[in-house]
């Protein structure tokens, strides 16, 4: 059973023309919800396609080799090329990785490149379910876009098991250079690893027991050749069915269901998939924390002059209320990159963990507490407001009463000095003594702590 994908209609444009309607295999679902899905990306989501730089990297060392007047064969595979303009250049090596690494400088530099090369790893980074993504790719674009942890070298494996996104970068990183595999010698000592290294046993776990889907290869590329060959013989008839995400001609492949149509399309369609199915909170929410967080600043500066004019205790119960609500925005937005902020299932135990810490927190009568989580859980909660909903953020807070949305409801409070819990107000007027002072220039902040 599968999930039928529409494209988007009447679109020919050059960035949505390979949207291609596919069917969406109700495995690959089941194998994401549960944590099971591995992504295995390569270069045609990267900076390796036509839309980022006129020529690939391979056509690039092709046309230097030629421009030497070096006779070169233009059906060479890849790690065969790279090696020949390593033995052809004094210093080769060190020129074909300056090559790379001015590639990836030149496509940074240019927000439009940089965003054209890295939107599949941003549409990627909000699905918290996806774990493990294995990559030839050479680029960072796992790590700052979607938060992964990089494993690249068996030292790196010390990291393994920690609960966050991981991507296994099995021919080298640009952040160590070192490391990097191109040359027909580089993968001879890369594949020799994986046979035997602690990586390599790991990697054949994975693919041996999940679900993996292959994107940004075509079926002539010499890396994916490489990887099923060496899946073929590594796991033998424990090789899993695979499913091959693809544009390329060529429709058929043992072992494999190919899914044509964009890689990007692909997962964003899987997002939205689980969005639809209210598995995942939408992406597009995030906006509106970066919007309310702003907003937030502005309003915090005002209760922080009112109290500057007005001692008043509920003044300063407001403040630890927004640095709770700025706090869970600061939080939002840091774990957007790694899907976390969107993933349901944690939001909604969060906010009950809050929930049951706020009642402790109010038996043991200690208000200023109170009111900074009320604040968090607010913030919290704001990740889940659609566009009409969001105007009706509350940013005010008067102990007793609560949250409140409209600044003329708090200023009117505040103007008549009323007082909706005792304790709390006896309890402000004891704990900020010295902030309340007639003339007293202190600073009224929560820090991010309980």
């Amino acid at each position: 059973m599968a999930i039928p994908i529409n494209s988007k209609p009447n679109c020919k444009c050059a960035h949505c023309k390979n949207d291609l309607p596919f069917d969406l295999p109700e495995e690959i679902i089941e194998a994401t919800l549960k944590g099971n899905l591995v992504i295995f990306a390569g270069a045609g989501i990267s900076t390796e396609t036509k839309k980022i730089f006129k020529e690939t990297l391979y056509e690039d060392v092709l046309l230097d080799l030629k421009e030497l007047k070096k006779e070169t064969k233009t059906d060479l595979d890849f790690p065969s090329l790279m090696s020949l303009y390593c033995s052809t250049l004094k210093n080769g090596r060190q020129k074909l990785l300056q090559k790379i690494k001015y590639r990836f400088e030149y496509c940074q530099q240019f927000s439009e490149l940089y965003r054209g090369a890295s939107e599949f790893h941003t549409e990627l980074s909000s699905i918290h379910y996806i774990k493990n993504i294995i990559t030839t790719n050479w680029d960072d674009y796992f790590e700052r876009e979607t938060g992964a942890i990089a494993i690249t070298i068996p030292e790196d494996f010390a990291f393994y098991d920690l609960p966050d996104r991981k991507v296994f970068k099995i021919h080298g990183s640009i952040n160590n250079y070192g490391s990097v595999i191109a040359t027909k010698q580089d993968y001879d000592r890369c594949y020799k690893a994986l046979n035997s290294g602690i990586i390599g046993s790991y990697l054949k776990t994975i693919l041996a027991t999940k679900t993996v889907v292959f994107i940004g290869y075509s079926f002539k590329d010499y890396d994916f050749l490489k990887i099923y060959s060496y899946l073929k013989k590594e796991l033998k008839n424990l090789i899993p069915h695979i499913y091959i995400v693809t544009l390329d001609e060529k429709i058929e492949h043992e072992n494999a269901t190919v899914i044509k149509t964009n890689g990007t399309f692909f997962i964003a369609s899987l997002r939205m998939h689980l969005e639809g199915s209210n598995y995942l909170i939408s992406k597009e929410n995030i906006g509106n924390i970066y919007l309310a967080k702003r907003l937030l600043s502005i309003i915090k500066i005002e209760t922080s002059k009112q109290l500057e004019k007005k001692k008043q205790s509920n003044l300063i119960y407001c403040n630890f209320y927004q640095d709770g609500m700025k706090h869970a925005f600061d939080y939002l937005i840091y774990h957007s990159k790694s899907g976390l902020s969107f993933f349901a299932p944690k939001l909604f135990d969060s906010l009950d963990a809050y929930a049951l810490l706020r009642k402790d927190t109010v038996k043991a009568k200690n208000y200023a507490e109170v009111a900074y989580i009320d604040g968090y859980i607010e913030g919290l909660k704001t990740i889940l407001y659609k566009d009409e909903y969001f105007k009706e953020t509350p940013y005010f807070y008067i102990y007793g009463i609560g949250a409140l949305c409209e600044k003329k409801d708090f200023d009117k409070i505040i103007r008549k000095k009323e007082i909706y819990h005792k304790q709390a107000e006896i309890y402000g007027n004891k704990h900020f003594a010295s902030a309340l002072k007639p003339g007293a220039d202190i600073v009224i902040n929560h820090r991010p702590f309980l």
